[in-house]
């Protein structure tokens, strides 16, 4: 055994701090933690609250639709405008996630439709409107002039709409005789006559040819690469192209004479060496800083810039998010400062330090609590909840419901009422008369090749967060290397004993047998996972693995106190 302390490195990878939150990402923390607003006067952070139209409503994970406060993992907020009028409504029960607006209502385009604004179940899965009803393209036609539809059955997939009929596309073609609808003989002179060589092809607008010299294209101007350069910018507002993607600021310039920063075009001038935004700047200039983009002058030597992008003297003060604190070299908590040694720093709300206490969102807790569960950054008291901590389950930063199951990908994870014959398949429930699954993909019951069993069986991708114990404190780390549909090979592989607060590296490679590939979620190369014999599973959604590793070490081994400065953790060799 190798005494942790003898692998530094590795205590500045894993992070084991006091301050960890295991269930929401770092990147969240340190976006949330300036995130204090006004709502009528009164100040709120908004990870504990939302203020719609002037009222507050406490709670976390909270938007506004229109006057009301919904939260996006378990309902969904449709909008629709009436002239100068915008009626917004909440339906509940369905993650924003995962739905699509019928007018002010949600369903799931996964297994409904919307037929002017009313809510049909699809037949299958290629099901498309026919005015207000619903027919499966692949069994079915929707025949006839727009105000008279007519839904047939399709006598094979070479048939088309011909008025009220249809005719086979390979021997017949619909002829248009006197204002009349006619189904006639491919070789017969109406379909000879009506036939235009490419007239069934898309003409796309070609961009302007550049010859010599001018060989290059920036925007519609052609330039010579040899004498000038593309100024170009993709982080403008500007006009929308033929595909809805944003255009880009494009300009030619003389590189000799001008200087290009994020689209805009200046004079060059000798001292010039970078650009902050749009505006071009030396490095020797005295008297600048770049923040955020904006370039500041006339400050002091020794300024820098704020997390929050604000210019400041460190040595005269500290800054935290917008506000000054005469100390200089303190740390900062939100607005405030605060004292690492005695205190942990929540997303911006600082909490006393003791013995365990680990932060969920912008609370404290005490990781050892049976009774407390952190599900994302939202933390759950299951004494008040009627709550077993064995039986709870989180489904991202929702407690789940036993009559609830929740749907995981590597994204995503989505909370559902239960249905009868709807399976999991990723984040997505899927009804299994339409669908069938296979390694977190969604596949039509009638595609070629399908193994009608697979019909049953879910594909998701499970957390570390809702293991038990027992299978929580031994589980495996590695990154896969490749997939086949017997088995996965994982590369760097670490054996993790959280009771013991060890970690044994295992030879190359390691190969874990799956029986049945379909059953497992969509794996992807080059990542890590957290597996054991029967299952694979992910940290917690947009936290790193070693985050999750602190996790289960803090929660599984009784000899792990945050209230030290080192742990007692091994590495196994």
């Amino acid at each position: 055994m190798i005494p942790f302390w003898a692998l530094g490195f590795v205590c500045l990878i894993i992070g084991f701090s006091t301050a960890h939150e295991p269930a929401a990402g770092a990147n969240a923390a340190s976006k949330n933690h300036c995130s204090r607003k006004d709502c009528n006067g009164i100040q709120y952070d908004i990870q504990e609250a939302a203020c719609c139209e002037n009222k507050l409503h406490p709670g976390s994970n909270l938007f506004c639709c229109g006057k009301e406060p919904y939260n996006p993992g378990t309902a969904t907020c449709c909008k629709v405008q009436h002239g100068k009028i915008l009626a917004a409504s909440v339906t509940q029960g369905l993650s924003e996630n995962v739905s699509k607006c019928c007018d002010l209502k949600a369903y799931n385009p996964v297994n409904e439709i919307c037929c002017q604004s009313t809510i049909i179940s699809k037949p299958g899965p290629m099901a498309e409107c026919c005015v207000k009803n619903v027919f499966d393209k692949d069994k079915q036609l929707c025949c006839g002039p727009a105000d008279n539809k007519t839904i047939l059955v399709r006598n094979s997939r070479h048939h088309e709409c011909c008025g009220h009929s249809q005719y086979d596309t390979e021997t017949q073609c619909c002829c248009s005789n006197e204002e009349k609808l006619e189904i006639q003989s491919k070789d017969s002179s109406c379909c000879v006559k009506n036939f235009t060589p490419g007239m069934e092809q898309k003409i796309f607008k070609l961009q302007p040819k550049c010859t010599e010299p001018n060989t290059h294209l920036c925007g519609s101007s052609c330039y010579n690469p040899k004498q000038n350069r593309c100024c170009e910018s993709n982080h403008e507002p500007h006009s929308l192209d033929n595909s809805g993607q944003r255009k880009a600021t494009a300009t030619v310039y003389n590189p000799h004479t001008q200087v290009c920063c994020d689209g805009r075009v200046s004079p060059w001038k000798p001292w010039i060496d970078q650009c902050c935004g749009e505006t071009p700047y030396g490095s020797a200039q005295r008297g600048v800083l770049c923040c955020n983009k904006t370039l500041y002058e006339d400050r002091d030597d020794g300024e820098e810039c704020s997390e929050m992008g604000i210019p400041y003297n460190p040595a005269k003060g500290t800054i935290c998010c917008s506000q000054f604190h005469g100390s200089p070299g303190q740390h900062c908590c939100g607005t405030e400062i605060y004292r690492p040694c005695t205190e942990i720093c929540c997303n911006g709300h600082r909490h006393l330090k003791s013995e365990n206490i680990h932060c969920c969102g912008v609370k404290a807790y005490n990781i050892k609590d049976p009774q407390m569960k952190c599900c994302a950054g939202t933390l759950y008291n299951l004494t008040s909840l009627d709550k077993h901590g064995g039986d709870a389950q989180c489904c991202g930063s929702i407690l789940q419901k036993p009559q609830d199951i929740c749907c995981s990908s590597e994204d995503k994870e989505v909370l559902y009422s239960a249905k009868t014959g709807f399976r999991c398949c990723g984040h997505f429930y899927c009804n299994t008369t339409l669908w069938s699954c296979c390694a977190g993909r969604l596949r039509s019951i009638h595609e070629a090749g399908q193994d009608q069993r697979k019909m049953i069986k879910e594909s998701r991708l499970l957390s570390v967060n809702n293991l038990n114990k027992a299978n929580l404190c031994k589980v495996y780390i590695g990154a896969v290397e490749s997939v086949s549909l017997q088995s996965v090979v994982f590369r760097n592989v670490l054996k993790v004993y959280g009771m013991e607060a060890k970690v044994k590296a295992l030879p190359l490679p390691y190969v874990l047998e799956t029986n049945d590939r379909c059953s497992y979620p969509k794996l992807i190369p080059g990542k890590t996972y957290f597996f054991n014999k029967d299952n694979i599973f992910t940290g917690f959604i947009n936290d790193s693995f070693l985050q999750s590793l602190h996790f289960i070490i803090s929660e599984c081994s009784p000899r792990i106190t945050t209230h030290r400065k080192s742990t007692n953790m091994h590495f196994a060799y």
